[in-house]
């Protein structure tokens, strides 16, 4: 049986223990985000899984760019919220799940994706 891990990009890993600090200071400006992390790394660790993106989505696009990923998935965290993640092999018996990127608006991803020109 496969075993799977979760982790965090690099990316998202410093902007969790940055707001650890900031919460551990009396500071809540990005608890929400903090929160939203949390729940993704929950998400994934009650073994459920998140809609798969196809390639040809401009999202999917930016992900492969930044990350040189192989494949993409979408959490629905809330009604706004979204994560992205995308599973690497480890080797025959583990899957890595790494949360690329959380995202409190619709408008967030939408930027990243390049689905909306300013």
């Amino acid at each position: 049986m496969k075993e799977f891990l979760v982790s965090l990009s690099k990316d998202l890993h410093q902007i969790k223990i940055k707001i650890e600090k900031e919460l551990k200071e009396g500071n809540k400006t990005n608890e929400e985000l903090y929160y939203l992390i949390l729940k993704s790394i929950n998400f994934l660790k009650a073994k459920r899984k998140g809609n798969p993106i196809s390639k040809k989505l401009p999202i999917y696009k930016y992900f492969c760019e930044k990350y040189g990923i192989t494949n993409l998935f979408l959490i629905k965290l809330t009604k706004e919220a979204r994560a992205f993640y995308t599973n690497t092999s480890q080797d025959e018996f583990k899957i890595l799940q790494i949360i690329l990127e959380v995202y409190k608006t619709h408008k967030e991803y939408e930027e990243k994706g390049g689905y909306t020109k300013h």
